[in-house]
C-alpha cells in the first residue's frame, strides 16, 4: 500500500492550490475583456511560475526515482518557456512583439496551453505511480538486487563493443562530411541541400548509437566503460561541428539520467552522486551554456561575440525558448489549417517511417520522403514544422530558417484541447516508466535510454518520434541479431567443454 506523508500533502495543497487559483483568477478576468485580457496574461504567467514551483517542490522530495521527470521540467521551461521569462522581465512592453501573438487573447490562449500540458504531464505521472510501484519499492529496499540477472550479459557487452567500434567509422565519416558542408555551405544551408552517402556506410553507421545503449544496458562496471564512453564523448564533441547543440545536450541530458539511476541502485553509504558533485555538475552546466551559445552566435555570422556571462545566459534561455512561437503561430493560424487533415500532422513519423523503410515501401510502393525546405516539398509533406514555417513565413522557410515543432502545437492542431491532454499524459506514464527502468532486461533498458533522449527533447519535436527512434526495424534485427550471437558463442562453448563445469561468462567475455 502506498503512504503518503502528511507534511508532502499539506506541501501540495497549498503550492497547487494557488497554481489554480491564480489559473480561475486569469481565465475570470478573460470574461470581463477588453483590457483585461492584459492583465489575465500577467496572472496566468504568475500561475505557471506557481505551477513549475509546486511540481519541482514534489519532485525534489523523490529526487533520484524522479529525476528523469525533473529533466523534463528543466527542458519544458527552456525550450517553451524560456523566451516568455526573458520578454516578461527584460521587454514586458513589447510582450506582443517579441512572442509573436496577435494579441492578447492570442497570447493568453498559448500560455493557457503550455500550462495544461505541464499540469497533464504530472498528474499522469503521479497517477501512474501505482503500476510501478512494486518494481520502485525494489529499488528503494533490494537496491541492486532488483537488476534484472542474465548470465548472457557479459557476452552482449562484449558484442555491443565490437559492434561499436567498428560502427563508429562510417559514423564518423558521415558526421564529418556533415560537418564538412557546413562550413563550406553554412548552417542554414545543410536544410536546404542534401549530401549522398554509400548505402553500406550509412546503413553500418546506424548500428553506432543502439550499440552504445545497449553496452550500457548491461550494466558494465567503471572498468569496462572507460573506452566506449570516451568513443561515445568524441561523437557528441564533434557533433558541434555539424552546428547542431540539441545533439551534444540530448545525450548528456541521457547519461546524467542513466548515472543517477546506476547510483540509486546502491546503498546510501556507498553512493557517487551527492552535493558536492551536483554542485559541480551545476557549474559545469553554465560554463556549457556559455560556449553552446557562443557557437550559435558564430554559426550566424554575428560580428560580436565578446559578452558577458550572464547576457550569453539570458540569450541563450531566450534562443532556446524560441520554440514558443511554434504555440503561438499554431494559435494565430490555427483557423488556416485544413480540419479533415491536421491529424496527419500528429503522426507524420510514421508516415515518414513506411515510406523510409525498405520492406514497408517495397510492398506498399511508397516513394521514399527527403525532407528538404523547398516550395515542391512543403506542398506535400505532413511534416508540421515545414508547413506551419511556410505558413507564416515563406521567404524565412525556403532561405533554410524554421520555426521546428512541438508536440503540443501538433496534438492541439489534430485534436484540440483534449489531444493536448491525451498526449500530455501518455508523456506522464512513460516518465513514471523511466523511474525504474534500470529494473527490466536489456533490451528494455536499450529502448528506453534511446526513448529518454527523445523525451526530454520533445517540447520541441514531434509527438510520436520516439516511436519510430526507439523501435525501427534496423534497431530490433540488431537487438535480435546480438543475443543469437551470445546465445550461439555461449552454447558453442559449453558443447567443448561436456566433461567440464558450465564455464563462467565473465571467463567467456575475456575470451572473445
Amino acid at each position: 500500500m502506498i503512504k503518503v506523508k502528511s507534511e508532502d500533502l499539506l506541501r501540495d495543497t497549498i503550492l497547487f492550490g494557488i497554481t489554480i487559483l491564480l489559473m480561475l483568477a486569469a481565465n475570470f478576468l478573460t470574461v470581463l475583456g477588453g483590457d483585461f485580457w492584459k492583465t489575465a496574461v500577467d496572472v496566468l504567467f504568475f500561475a505557471i511560475i506557481s505551477l513549475n514551483i509546486a511540481i519541482a517542490a514534489s519532485l525534489i522530495r523523490n529526487v533520484r526515482r524522479d529525476f528523469a521527470l525533473l529533466i523534463f521540467l528543466l527542458t519544458y521551461n527552456v525550450l517553451l518557456m524560456g523566451r516568455v521569462y526573458t520578454s516578461w522581465f527584460g521587454y514586458h512592453h513589447k510582450l506582443l512583439l517579441l512572442l509573436e501573438a496577435d494579441d492578447f487573447s492570442k497570447l493568453f490562449q498559448s500560455l493557457q496551453l503550455v500550462a495544461l500540458s505541464l499540469f497533464c504531464v504530472y498528474f499522469a505521472y503521479r497517477l501512474a505511480g501505482p503500476i510501478f510501484h512494486k518494481r520502485e519499492s525494489a529499488i528503494e529496499k533490494l537496491h541492486t538486487k532488483a537488476v534484472y540477472k542474465d548470465h548472457l550479459l557479459p557476452l552482449i557487452r562484449r558484442l555491443s563493443t565490437i559492434v561499436l567500434y567498428i560502427s563508429s567509422v562510417p559514423f564518423f565519416y558521415i558526421l564529418f562530411k556533415t560537418a564538412l558542408d557546413v562550413v563550406r555551405h553554412g548552417y542554414l544551408q545543410s536544410f536546404t541541400n542534401t549530401s549522398d552517402v554509400p548505402s553500406i556506410i550509412s546503413r553500418l553507421s546506424m548500428f553506432f548509437v543502439p550499440a552504445f545503449a545497449v553496452f550500457l544496458a548491461t550494466l558494465p562496471n567503471k572498468k569496462q566503460m572507460k573506452l566506449p564512453l570516451a568513443v561515445y564523448s568524441v561523437y557528441m564533441l564533434a557533433s558541434l561541428f555539424t552546428g547542431r547543440r540539441n545533439t551534444i545536450v540530448c545525450e548528456a541530458l541521457m547519461l546524467t539520467f542513466y548515472f543517477v539511476m546506476r547510483d540509486s541502485l546502491l546503498e546510501k553509504g556507498k553512493r557517487v552522486i551527492k552535493k558536492r558533485m551536483v554542485a559541480y555538475v551545476g557549474v559545469f552546466g553554465i560554463i556549457a551554456m556559455y560556449f553552446l551559445q557562443m557557437l550559435a552566435l558564430v554559426r550566424s555570422g554575428a560580428e560580436d561575440t565578446h559578452r558577458g556571462l550572464g547576457e550569453m545566459l539570458v540569450s541563450f534561455i531566450d534562443s532556446q525558448g524560441a520554440s514558443f512561437r511554434v504555440i503561438v503561430q499554431t494559435v494565430n493560424h490555427i483557423q488556416s489549417f485544413n480540419p479533415s487533415t491536421t491529424y496527419l500532422y500528429l503522426f507524420y513519423p510514421f508516415e515518414l517511417f513506411v515510406h523510409n523503410n525498405v520492406v514497408t515501401r517495397t510492398l506498399f510502393g511508397f516513394t521514399p520522403i527527403i525532407e528538404v525546405q523547398n516550395s515542391e516539398f512543403v506542398q506535400t509533406t505532413h511534416n508540421f514544422g515545414h508547413a506551419l514555417t511556410y505558413m507564416v513565413d515563406p521567404d524565412r522557410y525556403l532561405s533554410g530558417g524554421g520555426f521546428g515543432t512541438s508536440y503540443v502545437a501538433e496534438a492541439y492542431v489534430a485534436y484540440g484541447i483534449l489531444g493536448v491532454i491525451f498526449v500530455s499524459a501518455m508523456i506522464g506514464l512513460i516518465f513514471r516508466f523511466f523511474a525504474s527502468l534500470l529494473t527490466h532486461n536489456w533490451v528494455v533498458i536499450t529502448c528506453g535510454l534511446l526513448a529518454v533522449k527523445s523525451f526530454v527533447y520533445i517540447p520541441r519535436n514531434f509527438a510520436f518520434l520516439w516511436v519510430t527512434d526507439v523501435f525501427n526495424i534496423t534497431y530490433i534485427c540488431f537487438y535480435a541479431a546480438i543475443y543469437l550471437a551470445a546465445l550461439f558463442i555461449a552454447k558453442g562453448t559449453h558443447v567443448r567443454r561436456t566433461h567440464r563445469d558450465v564455464p563462467d561468462p565473465l571467463v567467456l567475455e575475456e575470451r572473445i
